[in-house]
């Protein structure tokens, strides 16, 4: 068995450029877009989840302090941000240490640039939050999941195969 420890180390690229200043990662939390149903032989009220379909959600870099990355990170135009991961795992068949490559990479619209504090002797807390437009998240170089907004693109693996959950969607209108 393979037991997850931890993430060893990552980087964070901006377009392509590995971006030099500190700071923390806060992935997006993904959630549904839902609207709610209630009606006749329902027995209450459901928030159904409208397949293939997401409410807004972000990336957020929290800078340890003001540097040039952050501040160019907020210029009012579209960012590709690509984090990359290696997870620690313990194998616990071999007692040996493993690691796993995580990709994240991300299709963004900049949404706040918060230039933080000023304070002797402690960190500046700077925090630059990013619109999510598109995501794709891979495990070792094989798409887990893959969410694109704006071309309609809703896939999930399902732990055999890349399953498609916009596909009759897109058909349905035309896409």
């Amino acid at each position: 068995m393979r037991i997850p420890n931890h993430v060893a180390n990552y980087s964070i690229f901006k377009d392509g450029r590995r971006l030099i200043g500190l700071a923390d990662v806060t992935l997006p939390n993904l959630q549904n877009l839902t609207d709610s149903l209630k009606g006749s032989g329902i027995f209450g009220e459901i928030d159904m989840p409208v397949q293939a379909h997401f409410q807004p959600y972000s990336v957020t870099l929290n800078w340890l302090t003001v540097v040039d990355d952050a501040v160019f990170a907020t210029i009012q135009d579209g960012a590709s941000l690509d984090a990359w991961a290696a997870h620690q795992l313990h194998d616990t068949g071999t007692n040996k240490i493993i690691h796993q490559g995580w990709r994240y990479i991300m299709g963004t619209a900049p949404k706040s640039f918060n230039l933080g504090k000023l304070e002797v002797g402690t960190k500046g807390e700077a925090v630059t939050e990013y619109e999510l437009i598109s995501l794709r998240v891979l495990r070792n170089d094989r798409i887990v999941v893959e969410i694109d907004k704006e071309n309609a693109v809703c896939r999930w693996w399902n732990g055999t195969q890349l399953v498609d959950h916009a596909r009759r969607i897109r058909q349905l209108i035309g896409l």
